[in-house]
């Protein structure tokens, strides 16, 4: 009878220990399944608590927010919600209050570029607002493409006439108090590489056979003896020449050859330059980098490619023998970046102000100023872009260089400004 008891008993043990293995498999199993939604539930908890910090420091603590590694380029900072009792009825608050949480939150930037990068690939297209994917890969801004499609030969003389008198009027005042003063006309993409136009472009079947533009103006400068850089003649001449591509395909802007040999025209028509007349080498390099892929970043891939033909320049020669340092006063768009990289490596390098005019997302002007010591090609120092600083610079300076794009020729902000600014001086 004992036996038979202890032999019941094992038997329990064992059929508890097997219930007990199998209970603890099942809760293992268990546990094991829900793991992705704890992950996906600590995931969100992440979002919404880096979301809470990302808005808690954003106005006072900047520099303490959760960002991404490669945060999106091109993208407007978002604007204050407005905290007001109309706004709040019309559900504007709200707008702007999602909106903005969406922009803070770590995992935005690689939402986007992955969305950007399935469109790219699978379809060959640009998600980014302003960028258009032409042939051969080319990229080009929608805005150079609409002017470039636009033109019909016409223009309005009085215009014309006004705007030539003025650029002669600010070289005459220049020259009266002591400045040598220059014009430049950069390029536009769209009208110097017009064969690589997208499809879809307007124009794109007559792209080859397109009006030029550019005759009047260019008469209208000869007549009033002003003294100009014609970058689209340069442009189009040198491009047979140059075994690279004077506009990178990946950027909107002329690489720093073109940029170089615009600036070695500006120094060629200085009397007497007290920069020199510029020399300059070039190579091709490795790989396309600042404003030789403006618009690829633009594009905000995953994986985008800037392995495509560029060049880099260099110093030809030993500096001059500069009694002092120059001072070059330049005012314009973003081409003239390359060109006054390029001024870096003339003889005697000039201490340049960049007055820099940039069309914003609401078509309005937004204006810069960026300081350059001597040698510097990067922006160098932004100082405050007020009428004050600008006289300064001018009442200073020994070059004054003024540039437009042909796609705005006779219709930017800068001619203005600077004449006021002549105006102003003693």
């Amino acid at each position: 009878m004992d036996k038979r008891v202890e032999k019941d008993h094992a038997e329990l043990e064992a059929a508890a220990r097997v219930s007990l293995s199998a209970e603890r498999a099942f809760l293992k199993s268990l546990t094991f399944a829900r793991l992705p939604i704890f992950g996906c539930a600590g995931f969100i908890a992440f979002l919404f608590l880096a979301n809470l910090w990302n808005f808690a420091v954003e106005r006072d603590w900047p520099k303490l927010r959760i960002r991404s590694a490669s945060p999106l380029a091109g993208v407007a900072k978002p604007k204050p919600a407005p905290w007001t009792l109309d706004a709040f009825l019309s559900g504007e608050t709200q707008k702007a209050v999602s909106a903005n949480l969406g922009r803070m939150s770590p995992v935005f930037p690689i939402s986007v570029r992955a969305k950007n990068q399935l469109v790219f690939s699978l379809f060959g297209g640009s998600a980014a607002p302003g960028v258009a994917i032409g042939r051969n890969g080319q990229l080009y801004e929608q805005l150079y493409i609409d002017e470039f499609c636009a033109r019909d030969g016409g223009f309005d003389p009085s215009r014309l006439g006004a705007w030539s008198s003025t650029l002669r009027d600010i070289q005459d005042m220049a020259q009266a108090h002591g400045k040598s003063f220059v014009y430049l006309i950069s390029p536009s993409k769209a009208a110097r590489y017009a064969e690589d136009l997208p499809k879809s472009a307007p124009c794109a079947a007559r792209a080859m056979t397109m009006p030029e533009k550019l005759a009047p103006y260019r008469a209208a400068l000869d007549e009033a003896h002003v003294r100009y850089v014609d970058g689209p003649a340069l442009v189009a001449a040198q491009i047979p020449k140059q075994a690279i591509a004077l506009f990178p395909r990946g950027g909107s802007h002329w690489n720093s050859v073109g940029g170089a040999l615009a600036m070695r025209e500006v120094t060629r028509a200085i009397p007497a330059s007290p920069i020199g007349v510029l020399d300059f080498t070039s190579a091709p390099a490795p790989e396309a980098v600042g404003a030789d892929r403006d618009l690829l970043d633009l594009l905000n891939l995953l994986w985008p490619d800037a392995h495509y033909p560029t060049a880099a320049i260099g110093r030809a020669g030993e500096k001059g023998d500069c009694a002092r340092v120059p001072r070059l006063l330049a005012l314009g768009g973003s081409f003239l970046h390359q060109v006054l990289a390029a001024a870096t490596l003339a003889p005697c390098p000039p201490q340049i102000d960049y007055w820099f005019y940039m069309r914003t997302e609401n078509n309005t002007i937004e204006l810069g100023h960026y300081r350059r010591p001597p040698g510097d090609a990067s922006n160098g120092e932004r100082l405050p872009p007020t009428s004050e600083q600008l006289e300064e610079n001018l009442a200073g300076a020994d070059v004054v260089l003024l540039e437009e794009n042909e796609a705005g020729i006779a219709t930017t902000t800068q001619v203005a400004h600077l004449i006021e600014a002549l105006r102003r001086l003693p």
